[in-house]
């Protein structure tokens, strides 16, 4: 058996903590914390957690390199064969259901196929891919998906913040996810919205368990009517009652926030860069060239790469691992930190650019790991909903409407791509184009 894996010495295991680790949680890693997205931005954080990863790199090799913590295995991954491996070997024996995510979905998903492990989760992924279509590149319910989002979007009128965007994505999410009876539901969105926060604090905060009685039994009524054409509706139809189907449904609701970023986002990056919005533009207005609007979900998915929702992909080795540089024990907690590897300069010669193409040429499929949705068994199942529905959206509202982001943000997208980039800073005017 080989030695151990190198371990970073207690300053550097402090740095890495600094610069790397706790400006993501911070930021809250289920429900975004304004204020401190906002702080993050203006200390470009993950610019300084970047260099910081390159520093470890170089100092220690390719690792995984364990840091010193009391108490705890964590171990960062900075070789991109090691992402693609602790990806590739999930659930076993590299464990999706770390502690630190079952400490946090526990407040609102304690049954999700995210902390599921065998036997329960193969037929829980199951149901969540027959549910959300996952191999189909259209969803069967595709087309009310972009009714919906057509109809709410024709809504949008002068100029506008994150929140009220926000507040219109969530009615688009309560109808696409529980049915048009859920429209007007801000209650369940609220609920949701205070368990999330809580689940910031993982195992560290008590559950809410009023909160979480109320949020299910609204949870469940939608789900019992089924509406059709909701997604609870795709629900496998007497499915076995310890998988909880109705269990799996609030991290759909959860995903589609993070989606909701994601284009507030790229929105605001097509305002700014106009040659981008004309292509989508252009690709609305001729949809028998590109029917699943190739250029829009290319823009979505650079969107992701340049900023992910997901800062840390956690994966736990369930049994001692071998590694080239050493054997991780048992219990070994391994961080992907998304940005490390989207953004590395040295690897990409586009890291800091907006490149869309790079999804339709086959740079995107190269050695390198660009993983906006993940990558492995344990890939996104909602992946092409996502695309379906990000990709509706921007080419609609390109369509539809002439862009005005506030002059900062056309400022700060102008040239290369920040690093850090908060999403509840842009204002955008939406002055429509009949």
């Amino acid at each position: 058996m080989h030695a151990s894996l190198p371990v970073a010495s207690v300053l550097d295991s402090g740095r890495a903590l600094r610069d790397i680790l706790v400006p993501l949680l911070a930021q809250g890693a289920i429900l975004r914390r304004p204020a401190l997205t906002a702080l993050a931005d203006r200390l470009r954080a993950d610019d300084r957690g970047l260099r910081q990863a390159r520093r470890l790199r170089d100092r220690y090799g390719e690792g995984p390199l364990l840091l010193r913590l009391p108490g705890r295995k964590l171990a960062l991954a900075l070789d991109p064969d090691h992402v693609r491996r602790l990806l590739a070997e999930t659930p076993e024996p590299f464990s999706a259901a770390t502690s630190e995510k079952v400490g946090a979905l526990r407040h609102f998903q304690p049954h999700a196929v995210l902390v599921t492990d065998p036997p329960l989760r193969v037929p829980r992924r199951d149901l969540n891919e027959q549910a959300l279509d996952a191999h189909r590149p259209v969803h069967r319910s595709g087309h009310t998906m972009v009714a919906v989002i057509t109809e709410e979007l024709d809504r949008l009128d002068g100029t506008l913040g994150w929140n009220d965007f926000r507040a219109l994505w969530m009615r688009i999410t309560r109808r696409i996810v529980l049915g048009d009876a859920a429209a007007d539901d801000e209650e369940l969105t609220d609920l949701l919205d205070a368990l999330r926060a809580d689940a910031n604090w993982a195992q560290f905060r008590r559950r809410d368990s009023t909160a979480q009685l109320r949020f299910q039994a609204l949870l469940d009524e939608y789900v019992d009517r089924a509406e059709p054409g909701s997604l609870v509706h795709a629900l496998p139809p007497g499915s076995a009652q310890e998988l909880d189907a109705a269990g799996q449904v609030p991290h759909w609701l959860f995903a589609f926030d993070a989606t909701g970023i994601a284009l507030w986002r790229l929105l605001a990056l097509l305002g700014s860069r106009p040659e981008y919005a004309e292509v989508i533009a252009e690709e609305a207005r001729n949809p028998q060239g590109s029917p699943l609007l190739a250029h829009a979900g290319a823009a979505v998915q650079d969107c992701v790469r340049l900023w992910p929702t997901t800062l840390v992909v956690l994966r736990e080795g369930v049994v001692p691992t071998e590694w080239n540089a050493g054997t991780a024990p048992a219990g070994t907690e391994f961080a992907i930190v998304s940005s490390v590897f989207h953004r590395d300069g040295e690897a990409l010669k586009f890291a800091d650019e907006f490149v869309p193409e790079i999804w339709l040429d086959g740079r995107a499929d190269g050695e390198w790991p660009l993983i906006p949705f993940s990558a492995g068994p344990a890939v996104c199942p909602g992946r092409n909903v996502v695309l379906l529905t990000t990709s509706a959206a921007a080419s609609h509202v390109v369509a539809h409407f002439d862009l005005d982001p506030d002059p900062a943000t056309r400022s700060k997208l102008a040239g290369a791509m920040p690093a850090t980039f908060d999403h509840s800073s842009p204002r955008i005017g939406f002055w429509r184009k009949d």
